[in-house]
């Protein structure tokens, strides 16, 4: 007997899945037609047609151009970001189609709203319950869709934005197959892969790990194996990339890349990583309140791009606190959450708070083990307060697609 979330779709989750799928392309391709252009330096289409044509870095007549890494070429430049979402690209380059990458990022995460969905049918056979209702499953896909950053990540579609979502999709497909088939090569692959966008996400392999290392002593090591083998060899190719740019494994060019304004001075002062920006992070990720617009304009609150609350921006999240209380006891749980912690500390350290951004962008990378988390909060009958910070998350970000930043002084 197929196990409820396993097996072909019903009618009703194709059904489901059509109305995400509609919602998703109006709001995520639709809305930004109101939008002014992209305000993030667009790389990875230059970078996939530099592949195309045997180079790692590209060719720009504008050396003061923000993040872009000199050459000893003159006017050739390595960008620090990983390749992945380059090398994507190549096939669009390689036929000499400039796909913008606006397009790609908003195409993939409205993908990922239904890979999403997919995964949420799965989770609850690794928390020990049943799958859930439709209504409390409905909610949920609505709230990763529109009421977290991966609805203005969606919106804003620049190069890191990209990054972004083909990183989350990635790490989709790694818990779609460990909850699923539980393929554990599939499942490295697919986190090697999340790896090669972002590499923060690597830590998230330690939930899998984790969760491996539980198993039976016979088969422990060969499963392990099968697992990390498809990470080690996206951490392989990544440093081979980095030596092949700037000689070493595990140098990605950023102490040589061109900088503006306070981020230029805090990399030269600092660091990529230091102790000093984790008070710094910490309130921009989780603390910073919303700022009140000039004039008393509608929707009267906007936002700082240095960040806002990761909980002001989609209050609903706080139900992942209330999933540590009811389900500690519960592996995934305890699992999940020592992935987190894990993910989050070189964001904690890193120089950079995700500038421009609603709420909190670098979420992105462990937003899918955290809504694990609110699903164990939830639970299978969701309270009136659920639904209705649910509610609350979503129009706040419905606000924040729209609304203008408000641009202060800087204050890091």
């Amino acid at each position: 007997m197929t196990r409820p979330g396993f097996g072909r779709p019903d009618g009703t989750t194709i059904g489901v899945r059509l109305a995400l799928f509609l919602m998703a392309g109006f709001l995520y391709l639709g809305v930004p037609w109101i939008q002014p252009e992209p305000r993030t330096p667009g790389r990875f289409m230059q970078l996939a047609e530099a592949f195309v044509d045997g180079h790692l870095s590209i060719a720009d007549p504008k050396p003061n151009e923000n993040e872009l890494i000199p050459t000893a070429t003159k006017g050739r430049y390595h960008c620090p970001y990983p390749p992945l979402p380059a090398v994507l690209l190549m096939p669009f380059a390689a036929f000499g189609v400039s796909l913008r990458v606006e397009f790609a990022c908003r195409a993939i995460s409205i993908a990922n709203v239904l890979l999403f969905d997919s995964v949420l049918r799965r989770f609850p056979a690794m928390l020990g319950r049943p799958a859930p209702e439709i209504g409390p499953r409905v909610a949920l896909d609505l709230l990763f869709a529109f009421g977290t950053v991966t609805w203005h990540n969606a919106e804003m579609g620049g190069d890191w934005h990209w990054a972004h979502a083909v990183s989350m999709c990635a790490m989709l497909l790694a818990l779609r197959e460990f909850a699923g088939c539980k393929r554990l090569g599939f499942v490295g692959c697919f986190v090697g892969l999340s790896i090669l966008a972002r590499p923060t996400t690597g830590f998230l392999a330690l939930f899998f790990v984790f969760s491996v290392a539980r198993g039976p002593r016979p088969s422990r090591a060969v499963s392990l194996t099968k697992l990390v083998a498809g990470t080690a060899a996206a951490i392989f190719l990544l440093a081979a990339y980095n030596q092949f740019r700037f000689g070493s494994p595990t140098d990605f060019g950023y102490d040589r890349m061109l900088l503006m304004g306070a981020g230029q001075r805090l990399l030269h002062d600092y660091g990529q990583f230091n102790g000093h920006f984790i008070p710094i992070n910490l309130y921009w990720f989780f603390l910073a309140p919303p700022l009140p617009l000039a004039g008393g304009r509608f929707p009267f609150f906007g936002y700082d791009p240095h960040g806002l609350s990761l909980f002001i921006a989609s209050p609903a999240l706080l139900y992942a606190f209330v999933g540590l209380r009811r389900g500690w006891s519960v592996p995934a749980v305890r699992h999940a959450a020592g992935a987190i912690a894990c993910c989050l500390l070189p964001l904690l350290l890193y120089f950079n708070t995700g500038f421009w951004q609603f709420g909190h962008r670098f979420s992105m990378d462990y937003l899918p083990l955290l809504m694990l988390l609110v699903l164990a909060g939830v639970g299978t009958r969701p309270s009136r307060m659920a639904f209705s910070l649910i509610t609350i998350s979503i129009l706040v970000n419905a606000a924040g697609v729209i609304v203008d930043p408000v641009i202060l002084p800087n204050r890091l």
